[in-house]
């Protein structure tokens, strides 16, 4: 699996964090795409939560995007606070637990900004993980 991007979004839509985790592919795009993905996600979540159907915070698949060197499926997360999770993994990669990585990443999230002891840097908590995960 190949963690091209990660993207936090607050309950008002606002981006809180984003970084990019690859070299070859341009990094406009992933943030374009990410805001791209932002209004797929509140859509989704009302069908599901009229329809009945299980109210899961992994919302899986948004969709694919096409980039001139490779292809990535952007998958979304959302909490019970409206904070929103984007993960932009490249395709033709094997496929992880993706709600465990989503879990944890909000638990890093939880412990940088909602612990006012907590002096580290977002970056430097998820960095170490997605090289984990990366295999690199």
């Amino acid at each position: 699996m190949s963690i091209a991007c990660i993207a936090i979004i607050d309950s008002q839509d606002k981006l809180n964090f984003i970084d990019y985790y690859i070299e070859n592919e341009d990094q406009v795009h992933f943030k374009f795409q990410t805001y791209t993905a932002l209004q797929l996600i509140s859509p989704i979540l009302q069908k599901k939560l009229n329809g009945g159907t299980s109210t899961e915070p992994y919302l899986g698949v948004l969709y694919t995007i096409y980039l001139p060197n490779n292809d990535y499926d952007v998958h979304a997360y959302i909490t019970i606070t409206q904070l929103k999770m984007i993960i932009f993994i490249k395709q033709g990669t094997e496929k992880l637990n993706l709600l465990a990585i989503f879990e944890k990443i909000y638990g890093l999230y939880r412990a940088s900004n909602y612990n006012p002891f907590h002096q580290t840097n977002l970056n430097k908590l998820i960095k170490p993980m997605v090289i984990e995960f990366n295999g690199i």
